[in-house]
């Protein structure tokens, strides 16, 4: 009797004893499935979708990616889901896109204009107004990112700046007639032009195939010293034409610019690289072309080319200021107006990181002027360097006409300036009548 009571405490004890291992497996696994259940879990990204043009790849946006794939590593709590559009598709896929009502929730606007204000205006679009003290005035002047700017509302910030107008100078040529310093004033330009022609020298080397240049470079500078910033706004409201004095005296200018002989007799029948390059052979005084032709220049001048770098000189009782340059912001993100508040922390997040100091030093680096004030990188190309230092005094970026005017009225003027500097061409009278009849007022 005492081996079987013994037997049988022992087999009772056994299944006690795996009872409570098997129990205590069982609180185990279920505290296992509370913790994974509770806020120590994982957190999911905030999906951030992105329409842009920007590829690595790409020599004009590849930096853009670059910062923002360098945003993403950094925070791993934002995913971006970004769509690529070829930059010649991508106007037409915005359109559309804002159309239906099916915009990402962050959209590259490659810059300004009629596009992005009729966008804005429809609501599309989230203000960022709200968001602009992480900028401070004396980083990013408001005066360079006024092309964001819509009816008072700040809806993004540009990455880069292109100003429409540099007077590019060699400096030998100009040393040997007699000029050790750019002139100041647009009198005493006109008085060296003369000179250089009178010396068999031509002084302005000029690309203006297209039609293009003629129209960015020296019209819209020329309307911006003698009339001020707001020319162009008024003449599209009503408040002033085409064949007012003002524009009409900017007309007059560049005929009389083109009867004196200040620029290449070919003008009209060769694009930039073949002026630029009329330039770097000695055979012009000047190039005149926006702040991206200095990457050609840099590229393709010799070793001993030495460039000077000037902006349009003032005109004498004009309203404009030689602090001024037309020109062109781009590259901004916008956000679309029915963000939530926990995705709208998270591209504020991106905005900040993709317009700060440091990816604006990148956009240097890569070539391209911005309009934040950072110092320039050491790494940088020297002719880049002293051309950004030459602009430095720029403090307002007003926008170059056929930025803001229609399609049919930039047309009509690119065709109306080849005229004027065409030998017995056009009259600087018909060409503004010709514009008022296609602006419809």
């Amino acid at each position: 009797m005492k081996i079987k009571w013994t037997k049988k405490i022992g087999t009772s004890m056994l299944v006690a004893a795996m009872i409570a291992v098997l129990s205590a497996c069982g609180q185990s696994n279920n505290a296992d499935t509370a913790s994974g259940q509770s806020g120590e879990a994982k957190k999911e990204p905030v999906v951030l979708s992105f329409m842009t043009t920007w590829s690595e790849n790409d020599p004009f946006t590849g930096v853009y990616y670059k910062n923002a794939m360098a945003f993403q590593e950094a925070n791993p709590d934002i995913k971006l889901d970004i769509e690529t559009i070829p930059y010649n598709d991508y106007p037409v896929k915005l359109s559309t896109t804002a159309a239906a009502g099916k915009l990402t929730d962050l959209i590259l606007m490659i810059g300004g204009g009629s596009t992005f204000e009729q966008i804005a205006r429809s609501g599309a679009l989230m203000p960022i107004d709200d968001m602009m003290g992480n900028w401070k005035e004396d980083f990013l002047p408001s005066s360079k990112i006024k092309e964001f700017n819509v009816d008072g509302k700040q809806y993004g910030i540009p990455g880069e700046v292109s100003y429409a107008t540099v007077i590019f100078y060699n400096k030998k040529i100009m040393k040997d007639a007699g000029y050790t310093e750019f002139p100041k004033t647009y009198e005493a330009f006109k008085a060296m032009v003369k000179d250089l022609k009178a010396k068999n020298i031509t002084p302005i080397a000029y690309g203006n195939k297209t039609g293009s240049v003629l129209l960015a470079s020296l019209l819209s500078p020329l309307n911006e010293r003698i009339s001020g910033p707001d020319l162009y706004a008024k003449i599209k409201s009503g408040e002033q034409k085409f064949t007012d004095p003002d524009f009409m005296n900017a007309l007059k200018d560049i005929k009389e610019l083109s009867d004196m002989g200040a620029f290449n007799v070919d003008l009209n029948s060769i694009d930039n690289v073949q002026a630029t390059n009329l330039f770097l052979s000695g055979n012009a005084a000047m190039y005149i072309d926006g702040s991206w032709g200095v990457k050609q220049i840099s590229m393709d001048k010799a070793a001993d080319f030495e460039v000077g770098f000037a902006v349009f000189p003032q005109i004498e009782e004009g309203k404009g200021s030689m602090s001024t340059m037309p020109g062109a912001t781009n590259q901004g993100v916008v956000l679309n107006a029915k963000l939530d508040e926990t995705k709208k922390a998270a591209a504020e997040k991106f905005l900040q990181f993709m317009y700060s100091e440091q990816s604006y030093q990148n956009i240097i680096r890569s070539g391209n002027m911005v309009p934040a004030n950072v110092e320039a990188p050491a790494d940088i190309d020297p002719l880049f360097k002293e051309m950004t230092g030459a602009l430095g005094d720029v403090k307002e970026v007003t926008p170059v006409f056929d930025i803001v005017m229609p399609a049919t009225v930039v047309a009509a003027t690119k065709n109306g300036l080849q005229g004027l500097t065409t030998p017995g061409g056009s009259a600087p009278e018909a060409v503004a009548e010709e514009l008022q009849k296609e602006l419809g007022q």
